[in-house]
């Protein structure tokens, strides 16, 4: 794939407002991807055609020499595809996600958030699974040498699936590390001049991006942090500062143990306390993969002010969004004001850094991989997807090798990747028994019958979203 021509970039899922306006904005601006072909795909006819007219203007606005196409049929543009970019959901993103979390709820287990880990992501699993891998078959007969980009949750077990049932080389993609950056940055602020709204936190809710990024990016621009381990639950091993290359771990551990508020990600402090590593996900997507804070006596949630995703919130969040693409589409708006994708909140991934890194050898380091770990953290096993910084060139993706994880930390990692194992096979195969046996390893299910209850009632709430289990 290292031949100097421009590249064919299908995006799956473009019609969303929540990632299509920003990867789209990225893309156009990329100089190295002049030239390219991109193929929009959505299901949603009228959310794809508000895509595809706002590509084209970018694409002639801003000279970028990318031509655009679209189809509601995937198949129709998978053919010769060098990346297949895929970010998608079964369901009502918001309506399903309030489910997976009301469903165990209404049987005694209460999650912290539902998406990642818990018996919610069971469900987000099983219903995501089987697209995700009708896609990598597509690919396999139309684009067999393109790399699947995948940026769908719950992303070690769908890009586990992919990896071990398919001969399509996939990617995990996920920008969690910039929360990790965003709370050494808190930490940190009055050492580095970081100004920090007052109470701030790292909470995902849509309301709090408008605190969150100048934080991280403020971070960003001070730190180089390496942090290894499975997605959502990495661990920092090294912190420096980005221009004189000091060691930041001692000062960022005394700050944060001793000097920091006290309510600043609770939970994150504890944990980086106990076991000796800063976790970099945050409060809320940490807490996914512990078995710690959902006893219903002790109700860690209230005392950790664990905050559930605003589902409501992510609702406004994707009409603004859609909102906005119509005023540009409509010609209400300059499409200049989509150039810079902070402004609006959204997150660069780092996609067209990635694709020309492959495209045209350009060695491009990339802080947050997801791969098969082949022994990049030795104390985790050989064929899980694990997250680690990598190189990307026309080698293909690889990632840096870390020194074992503290056995405490490994034994968390391993507990979610053989769960992870359970999850996948049953939402392959449809077998209740599998599911079943995943629901009781989860941390967060301490009884038969309840997991039976639980099961049951996904099965028949999502039956149309899940044929595997029909």
């Amino acid at each position: 794939m290292a031949e100097n021509r421009a590249p064919k970039i299908v995006v799956i899922g473009a019609g969303s407002a929540i990632f299509g306006l920003g990867a789209l904005s990225t893309m156009m601006q990329a100089e190295r991807l002049r030239g390219s072909h991109i193929a929009l795909c959505d299901i949603n006819e009228k959310g794809l055609a508000d895509m595809t007219r706002l590509a084209e203007i970018m694409s002639k606005e801003w000279d970028s020499g990318i031509t655009v196409s679209s189809s509601t049929n995937r198949r129709d543009l998978l053919p010769d595809a060098d990346f297949v970019i895929v970010s998608v959901q079964v369901g009502d993103r918001e309506t399903v996600w309030e489910q997976d979390w009301r469903i165990p709820l209404k049987h005694g287990v209460r999650q912290p958030y539902a998406e990642n880990g818990g018996p919610g992501a069971f469900a987000h699993t099983a219903r995501n699974l089987p697209l995700m891998i009708d896609i990598a078959r597509d690919m396999e007969e139309l684009c067999p040498n393109a790399y699947y980009l995948n940026l769908t949750n719950p992303l070690i077990r769908l890009t586990t699936a992919i990896h071990r049932y398919t001969d399509i080389k996939v990617i995990g993609l996920c920008h969690q590390l910039l929360w990790g950056y965003a709370m050494a940055g808190a930490v940190l602020a009055d050492e580095y001049n970081i100004e920090l709204p007052d109470h701030f936190h790292v909470h995902t809710d849509a309301d709090n991006m408008p605190n969150f990024i100048p934080v991280a990016r403020s971070a960003l621009r001070n730190f180089d942090i390496k942090a290894a381990g499975i997605n959502h639950f990495s661990w920092v091993y090294d912190i420096r500062d980005k221009a004189t290359g000091e060691d930041l771990y001692p000062l960022l551990r005394d700050k944060w143990l001793n000097h920091t508020r006290r309510d600043f990600e609770p939970v994150s402090r504890e944990i980086f306390e106990i076991f000796g590593m800063m976790p970099t996900a945050g409060d809320s997507h940490m807490v996914e993969f512990l078995p710690l804070v959902h006893d219903p006596i002790t109700k860690p949630w209230e005392k950790y002010d664990l905050k559930l995703q605003s589902w409501d919130g992510n609702r406004k969040r994707r009409a603004d969004r859609k909102a906005l693409a119509a005023s540009i589409v409509e010609g209400r708006e300059s499409v200049d004001i989509l150039r810079d994708v902070w402004r609006h909140d959204m997150l660069d991934e780092g996609i067209p850094e990635m694709i020309s890194a492959v495209m045209y050898n350009d060695n491009h380091y990339h802080p947050q991989l997801n791969i098969p770990n082949h022994g990049l953290i030795p104390n985790l096993p050989s064929d899980a997807i694990v997250e680690v910084p990598g190189v990307i060139s026309s080698f293909g993706f690889q990632g840096m090798t870390f020194p074992e994880l503290p056995p405490a930390i490994a034994e968390f990692c391993r507990r979610e990747l053989a769960l992870t194992d359970l999850v996948v096979e049953a939402a392959m195969t449809g077998d209740r028994q599998v599911a079943l046996q995943a629901l009781l390893l989860d941390p967060m299910v301490t009884d038969i019958d309840t997991a039976r209850a639980i099961l049951d009632e996904f099965i028949v709430e999502f039956r149309d979203y899940l044929p595997q289990f029909a």
